[in-house]
């Protein structure tokens, strides 16, 4: 018994053509579609903040949600970022005290707050960079969401693509750059450190826009 034509098969040619080329304009149609919600700012950050109850019991002090907001640090276009909590001392004292970590006040670039620590995200759009800098620090860096690549000044450039993906920095010069095709967020821990030093010159905290 001879085997029924399919569909395909009994369209003419141009009929043929016609469907392929429908079927490709709604391919690029799809693209462009999630292109530009791909663009779309990531939601904010929940912070969930514990301590204690007057009793001593475990509880959560502060549930919020944190907005990243734009740089004012020329070259960061496309850059955007938000402290979660920071501490003053290592160890810390903020097992003992209601003060938002949050809102303590971070001198130089924003970034490291001397002698103590500072939690905090960043969100970087697709095609963007941030500018080459280094602060005397060592940070713990974990990719969120989308893909990074970190650039250091030897020239090297290293892929971040997998959730959970992590750069120990150690006071060296880098930058990051995002290679779409939508938003990255990664989530850094900045404790403050000594200077790295190299053949035996300390190396400055610096921001090259």
């Amino acid at each position: 018994m001879p085997l029924s034509p399919s569909p395909i098969e009994l369209l003419s040619w141009p009929s043929y053509c016609a469907l392929i080329t429908q079927q490709i304009i709604l391919f690029i149609s799809r693209m462009s579609s999630g292109s530009s919600i791909s663009t779309e700012l990531l939601p904010p950050v929940r912070r969930v903040i514990t301590g204690h109850d007057a009793e001593g019991h475990g509880t959560v002090k502060i549930n919020s949600l944190i907005a990243g907001e734009e740089s004012d640090f020329p070259g960061c276009e496309g850059l955007r970022s938000g402290g979660l909590w920071t501490t003053v001392s290592v160890p810390s004292k903020d097992t003992n005290t209601d003060v938002d970590g949050a809102e303590r006040p971070i001198g130089g670039q924003g970034l490291v707050l001397r002698n103590g620590t500072n939690l905090r995200f960043t969100d970087l759009a697709p095609g963007s960079s941030s500018p080459m800098h280094r602060t005397s620090s060592v940070d713990y860096n974990a990719l969120i969401t989308g893909k990074l690549i970190l650039v250091t000044d030897d020239g090297s450039e290293t892929l971040l693509e997998n959730p959970g993906d992590t750069v120990v920095m150690r006071g060296n010069l880098h930058a990051w750059r995002n290679p779409g095709p939508g938003w990255a967020r990664w989530v850094s821990v900045l404790v403050d450190a000594e200077p790295a030093v190299v053949n035996g010159k300390p190396q400055e905290d610096v921001w090259h826009a």
